[in-house]
């Protein structure tokens, strides 16, 4: 770690030591790529926070307990201990004579289990290795659970809501003391004329009050804990998901639609922290006040109980309605929110082409569109509200104009009226609430169906689980009657393409624009998938195969160079994370990119990436995409255009004598123009689009090729 000069490992403490070892101890074959991936991105020292972290991006459950090292079962080692004065230990094992085998202050001992230094009192990590099938929310367990994934994410805070419903009961019962007592004013204060247990009533309601708002804060941080906490875990999951699936799933999506998909989970997370979400956990109450009213009022229950079901038909009614204006007003706003993305995106086309004024027309036609499908969905919305309303106002009247008629009877009092009357407030309240937010539950059904289905589509790395993992590839490359298409609709770009390329041969990709030439090189990569045949390496098909693991032997120089926020030397050591200073420098040189950097006020610190407010001078970034070519020990190497201008200098002068040093022992696939480059391949296939490619020897293909390029 310090030789490939990561930063943490510059000055290595304690921490990273214990890491180190710990990672050596539960995986020794653990690979330096995939150890280094796991590492926080930037930090300078580690912390017990960051190891811990680092252990669960490698895959591992952590679990704490309070102990002293020598009472730890054997059975959990290895075991990371830290001592009640911070200092990490890594307990490897206990030998025959008792002495525990420990590792710490960077290096391995033996100590004798009654020693001060392992008997002291502290907390131990035990690590267990994560297992896909065991969470709620893997496939293996919503199979038999029938579960979709959101669904199986609300269990894992089964205990949280059982609070929260458990608050919402006692809640409802103290809530219940205050429409008692205040009968209790009317009937015994204020009928028989005796204010003096008055104050021992207030006193009551005020206690009632106090313990009632502490209950509902207490609900309130649970319900606020849950929304934030399932708003970080979907989050993440969605960003990894989406990461994780097939780039030809997602790279032709636009921006606008890729972010639509992450903030997806928004309206359900606002939705745990709104007054519906309440109003859903006081239903289960009402029961609660409607027996308190036929305890109090009798008959007058069948009031509220009547405008309960009024309101579930009208929900049903509203709901209906709203469904289908959603769904219109979600793909106004999606084809609004896309078209202003992208319009940013082409700003500079735009402008160039003089489409302004066209432009900001077809923004209006899309805002106008957008505009009228909410105003329907609002106006529906304002609707249920009116009408919820007036059915709340009619249950009042109701309940007013036959608790009257009871008191003239002699059946009610009016103290146990004006009780009657909170207690329906509390019965029809949550109805009331969730026909008023009938489009907002519409919006969270779909955005849980969204969400379920995003999870569901497999992953790269889920579908490499049943895949085969080349350890070293050789580089023999082979095409069967290869086709592509971009969509089911569409015209194939690539077809009917036939070839051989042994390992070590140099194979020259030319063509018109437009011709498949990138996109033959991204099946290479394993990046797209053969609509029709076969692309075999070393005699294996690229769709059985790890692509993740597979991919990290090709290198690949891609038309558009990019680049990640962090520094060169960052960027650098992204397809060769050891790479020593002396490797990085050696390949810089060979893109001729030394000077320009020397150039930077940062030099190979000079932060640079797609929003970094640096800017690369000339064409250095090809520069630098080339240099990570060169770092790059892999058995394939693919090469998309190298622009003319880099070619004629000395980075391209280094580039040919790099291929021409590498023939026989690095299968290279370059789309080129120049002639220079074509005369070195043994193979040349000249792509013309919707015709089938013509493919031989160098020799013979250099006339068919400038006839064709002619």
């Amino acid at each position: 770690m310090q030789d490939a000069g990561v930063k943490a490992f510059a000055d290595c403490n304690e921490w990273e030591s214990a890491l180190c070892a710990i990672v050596l101890a539960l995986e020794p074959k653990c690979r330096t790529y995939r150890f280094m991936e796991a590492l926080p991105f930037g930090r300078d020292n580690l912390s017990e926070e960051d190891v811990l972290n680092t252990m669960a991006r490698l895959g591992y459950f952590s679990r704490r307990i309070e102990t002293r090292a020598d009472k730890i079962d054997p059975r959990l080692l290895p075991a990371l201990f830290v001592g009640a004065n911070g200092t990490p230990t890594i307990l490897l094992g206990f030998e025959d004579d008792g002495r525990a085998k420990v590792f710490r202050n960077n290096a391995l001992s033996y100590l004798q289990t009654g020693r001060r230094a392992l008997s002291a009192t502290g907390h131990a990590y035990v690590f267990e290795r994560y297992d896909e099938n065991r969470p709620s929310t893997s496939k293996f367990v919503r199979s038999g659970t029938n579960y979709g994934w959101f669904r199986a994410l609300l269990g894992r805070f089964h205990g949280t809501f059982a609070q929260i419903l458990s608050a919402g009961l006692v809640i409802n019962l103290v809530s219940l003391t205050t429409p008692l007592m205040i009968m209790l004013v009317y009937n015994r204060v204020i009928a028989t004329g005796t204010p003096d247990v008055l104050p021992m009533i207030l006193v009551g309601m005020g206690l009632a009050v106090i313990f009632e708002a502490f209950l509902r804060g207490v609900r309130s941080r649970g319900l606020s804990w849950i929304a934030a906490r399932m708003d970080n875990i979907v989050g993440n999951k969605i960003f990894a998901h989406m990461v994780g699936l097939p780039p030809s799933m997602i790279e032709r999506a636009s921006v606008a639609s890729q972010i639509a998909r992450i903030k997806t989970f928004e309206s359900i997370r606002d939705f745990f922290c709104s007054s519906v979400f309440l109003s859903l956990i006081e239903l289960p109450f009402v029961a609660l006040a409607a027996l308190a009213i036929y305890a109090i009022a009798g008959p007058l229950v069948l009031v509220p109980l009547a405008m309960c079901a009024v309101y579930l038909l009208f929900f049903y009614v509203v709901y209906k309605q709203v469904k289908k204006s959603i769904r219109l007003a979600a793909k106004a706003s999606t084809a609004r929110q896309q078209f202003a993305i992208e319009t940013f995106e082409k700003i500079r086309g735009v402008r160039a082409y003089g489409l302004t004024d066209l432009w900001e027309t077809k923004f209006r036609d899309l805002s106008g569109k957008e505009m009228m499908a909410h105003f329907r969905l609002n106006f529906l919305g304002m609707a249920g509200e009116t009408l919820g309303n007036a059915l709340t106002v009619i249950a009042a009247i109701l309940t007013v104009s036959l608790g009257a008629h009871m008191i003239w009877a002699g059946t009610l009092s009016t103290g146990a009226l004006v009780a009657t009357m909170i207690l329906v407030w509390r019965v029809i309240t949550p109805f009331y609430s969730i026909c008023t937010m009938v489009p907002r539950m519409e919006q969270l059904r779909q955005s849980v169906i969204q969400v379920n289905t995003l999870m569901d589509i497999e992953t790269e790395h889920q579908t490499a689980k049943f895949a085969s993992v080349l350890p070293a590839i050789k580089g023999h490359v082979v095409f069967t009657n290869v086709a592509l298409k971009y969509g089911d609709d569409a015209d194939p770009v690539l077809s009917n393409i036939d070839f051989e390329a042994r390992a070590g041969d140099l194979v020259a990709i030319t063509g018109e624009n437009g011709a498949g030439k990138s996109s033959l090189l991204k099946m290479i990569k394993g990046l797209y998938r053969p609509t029709a045949g076969s692309v075999l390496i070393d005699g294996f098909d690229i769709r059985q195969l790890d692509a993740p693991a597979f991919r990290k032997q090709i290198a690949y120089v891609p038309q558009q160079p990019d680049f990640f926020d962090g520094t060169i030397i960052d960027n650098m050591r992204l397809c060769n994370p050891i790479a020593s200073l002396e490797d990085i420098n050696a390949a810089l040189d060979l893109a001729d990119a030394q000077d320009d950097i020397a150039r930077l006020s940062n030099g190979l610190d000079t932060r640079i990436g797609r929003y970094s407010a640096a800017t690369l001078p000339g064409n250095l970034a090809l520069r630098l995409s080339l240099a990570r070519l060169y770092l790059h020990t892999a058995p394939v190497l693919l090469l998309d255009e190298v622009p003319n201008v880099l070619l004629t200098g000395r980075a391209g002068k280094n580039l040919k004598d790099y291929l021409a040093r590498n023939k026989g022992s690095r299968t290279c696939f370059l789309i080129t123009y120049r002639d220079d480059f074509l005369r070195m391949a043994d193979t040349v296939i000249l792509l013309r689009r919707g015709e089938t490619p013509l493919i031989g020897p160098a020799d013979r293909m250099m006339t068919l090729t400038t006839e064709a390029l002619a």
